[in-house]
């Protein structure tokens, strides 16, 4: 089960931890960690992401994206949460994010995720997605979470269903990834006491 974090690092506008896990909402003083995590995966990330220039795996542009990160957590708009092992704050496993927030008679966001090819195979990735989404739901009110995931990435699938999603059909050129547009096979969560009849 989750934890909501009281003392925050210097680094961070958010935290919670799980068993083994901290995720946390990282400042702009974490771009070298962040483009460091992004460098060292970017060729096994490349299939499943969508299409980056060079630039994007800059300290520079990651300071730029962090800085925007930022804004849209204080608006309510983005939650993206970084993942680390307990105890070893300088090293980043993966990512978890929420995005496409949808109030009022919605009540619904989409999420999507990637983990350092090292650390795949390890239990880190369903233990941080399972607990993120349980806190998404239990603090922010969320209804429905969506996630989108191309239909040959068979690890993802498995993980995704795993979390206890419901796959839900497939959505049409839905992402530019790896230089074409692809295919997504579309799940969806509901909150424990709002499944549908």
């Amino acid at each position: 089960m989750y934890e909501l974090v009281d003392r925050l690092r210097g680094n961070e506008l958010f935290a919670m931890e799980t068993d083994r896990l901290r995720l946390a909402v990282l400042k702009r003083s974490s771009s070298k960690m962040v483009a460091d995590y992004l460098i060292r995966n970017r060729a096994f990330h490349k299939k499943w992401s969508q299409t980056h220039s060079d630039s994007y795996f800059t300290e520079r542009t990651q300071k730029d994206y962090l800085r925007y990160d930022c804004g849209e957590y204080a608006e309510g708009r983005l939650v993206p949460l970084y993942i680390f092992r307990k105890g070893e704050p300088d090293r980043i496993l993966g990512r978890v994010t929420f995005f496409n927030f949808a109030y009022g008679g919605m009540m619904s966001c989409a999420v999507g995720y990637h983990m350092d090819e090292e650390e795949t195979g390890k239990g880190y990735m369903t233990e941080a997605l399972t607990e993120a989404c349980r806190m998404i739901m239990d603090v922010m009110k969320i209804h429905r979470i969506e996630a989108f995931i191309l239909p040959n990435n068979e690890k993802s699938l498995a993980l995704i269903r795993r979390c206890g999603f419901v796959h839900e059909g497939r959505r049409i050129s839905y992402m530019h990834i790896n230089g074409r547009w692809e295919d997504h096979e579309a799940f969806y969560l509901l909150a424990p006491d709002q499944k549908s009849v």
